[in-house]
């Protein structure tokens, strides 16, 4: 396993494990075989409903807490009485009584954990900016090694510099050859942000695969060239720009496909070809309509 340090030394496997959607009946089974495959990162939410779940399959498995590298993160729905909602449903969106620190907190109860290894903001909600100062809190306490944020871009990033004095760890967010976000990677990088993409290969909330991506008839060459699958050659393309990558499988062939990404190497006229694929296209939510409750100095960015 190939490992990323991230800005505050902090070693991350380049490779982990998505685990949304996957069936609960299969987790546990898809965990340790994972983990027999040689993965260490596992990567989870409040959200998702799983962390308990995940919990249970690491210590039936006989797999040791810090063996393991545990992402997860908190989410808005956590602290509203009927979740938060955006457009014309945003009426219902009423408060709880719960802290954010409760929310994180939960996260803790649920892994059955002590420490936390990555701790991410879950989108860049109106109140993100409280969750990111509650989990600067928990960081300086040393009971998460990293924190980070999902789905920023740069008025988000700089907003948070007015409240925490903690870089973002990492910014996770989508990245496809469809949406290559060339210029929010540099722009991570240039502050020592590390990019963990998601969203790769399925569409939102669902386990449908991306076939426009999946079965892309430029990228197809290079797999047969390679003798890899289009899969392969997409996250060897993320994983020669220096990206953690977290796909998600349940069936055993993929899952020791995707974790095969070292012992091959794209051409730089392979990368390109890649690149010139970007449409700019988000099949996620889209960040560049998260703009409610920024200070108005950053809610004037034009864009790159």
């Amino acid at each position: 396993m190939e490992y990323i340090t991230l800005n505050n030394g902090v070693r991350m496997p380049q490779v982990g494990l998505g685990t949304f959607l996957i069936p609960k009946e299969n987790l546990s089974r898809t965990i340790a075989q994972a983990y027999e495959m040689g993965y260490r990162q596992f990567d989870t939410a409040w959200r998702y409903h799983n962390e308990a779940d995940i919990a249970r399959a690491l210590k039936s498995n006989g797999i040791k807490r810090e063996d393991v590298f545990i992402t997860t993160k908190v989410n808005a729905d956590a602290l509203y009485y009927f979740g938060y909602w955006y457009g014309k449903h945003s009426i219902i969106n009423v408060r709880s009584f719960k802290p954010v620190s409760k929310a994180i907190q939960e996260s803790f109860d649920n892994l059955a954990t002590d420490y936390i290894d990555l701790f991410l903001v879950h989108w860049p909600w109106p109140i993100y900016r409280k969750m990111y100062k509650q989990l600067t809190k928990f960081y300086k306490e040393g009971r998460i090694r990293a924190i980070g944020v999902c789905s920023c871009l740069p008025p988000h990033l700089e907003a948070l510099k007015e409240i925490s004095d903690v870089v973002p760890a990492v910014n996770q967010f989508e990245i496809s050859p469809l949406n290559t976000q060339k210029e929010l990677i540099k722009y991570c990088e240039d502050r020592g942000i590390q990019v963990e993409a998601m969203s790769t290969f399925s569409h939102f909330r669902s386990n449908m695969p991306r076939n426009e991506i999946l079965e892309n008839v430029v990228i197809q060459p290079i797999a047969e060239k390679y003798k890899k699958s289009v899969a392969q050659v997409i996250l060897r393309w993320l994983i020669q720009q220096k990206i953690i990558v977290i796909p998600k499988t349940w069936n055993d062939i993929h899952l020791k496909e995707n974790i095969s990404l070292f012992d091959f190497a794209l051409t730089d006229e392979e990368m390109i070809i890649i690149d010139s694929l970007d449409q700019g296209k988000f099949l996620n939510y889209n960040p560049y309509n998260a703009f409610r409750g920024l200070p108005k100095k950053y809610k004037d960015w034009k864009g790159f």
